[in-house]
């Protein structure tokens, strides 16, 4: 496997991405990987492993790079909740960040990868949790046609009262997608979520949604309190039978 990290210059400074994919010139499919609010870590680099392992140019942005770099977050001192020192920080650093200048920063790593021969730009795939998973909805639906597949695991803050609430643009995506949602979610809960499943389940959108029973916000990772073995496993499946599926494989 080759894993590297790259600087790509963005309008607001130097943004860390980090690539990997398997041995060999390829080119190989990619999949951009959006981080969660607890940022880089053990956990989100092993998605990007994983994805490697599969056949994939795994593409993961450091998403915070305004407020420092490569930063991440003790999970037992965000379980405290508001209020402690962790927590606030994680919040502040969520808070951060906006549709648009991920997006921007999006286009800045797309840029980078199509000068690596490496990367198969034709063939792309977005992957995301959390915050991350928001974020895959939105670029799909901001570059329709460009992208053939997205997973997007426990998503957050997708159905809002705003105009322009991700769950609204939904039918404007064209890529195939597989959402997993966690039943027991305390952070964004099923509830919330009941505009956003309804308009994925709209005719015209290629969507394939789960629900898992006593899953809870976080369940796709091994080192976080809410993890689920069987949600995991299954939205692991799902996701790497749709990117096989989906993603014209070139000489992978």
């Amino acid at each position: 496997m080759v894993e590297k990290e790259e600087i790509v210059e963005t309008g607001d400074g130097p943004m860390t991405v980090t690539i990997r994919h398997p041995d060999g010139g390829g080119p190989f499919p990619v999949v951009l990987v959006y981080h969660d609010g607890p940022g880089l870590r053990a956990d989100i680099h092993d998605v990007t492993r994983k994805l490697a392992d599969a056949g994939y140019y795994a593409v993961l942005p450091d998403l915070y790079h305004r407020i420092g770099p490569q930063i991440s977050f003790d999970i037992d001192g965000i379980a405290e909740g508001p209020g402690a020192p962790e927590f606030d920080r994680l919040t502040a650093a969520v808070t951060s960040l906006d549709d648009d200048l991920v997006l921007a920063d999006t286009a800045a790593v797309l840029a980078a990868a199509a000068r690596d021969a490496a990367a198969d730009m034709n063939s792309k795939a977005a992957m995301g949790f959390c915050m991350g998973a928001r974020f895959t909805l939105r670029l799909l639906a901001a570059r329709p046609g460009q992208f053939a597949a997205g997973s997007a695991l426990h998503p957050s803050n997708c159905v809002t009262d705003d105009p322009d609430s991700p769950h609204r643009s939904i039918g404007a995506i064209s890529a195939e997608l597989f959402v997993g949602l966690g039943a027991a979610d305390t952070i964004s809960p099923l509830e919330l979520n009941k505009p956003l499943r309804a308009e994925l389940g709209q005719p015209s959108v290629k969507a394939t949604v789960e629900v898992f029973d006593g899953a809870d916000h976080g369940f796709m990772f091994p080192h976080y309190p809410a993890y689920q073995r069987h949600a995991a496993s299954v939205s692991w499946d799902r996701t790497l039978e749709l990117f096989g599926r989906a993603l014209p494989t070139g000489s992978r």
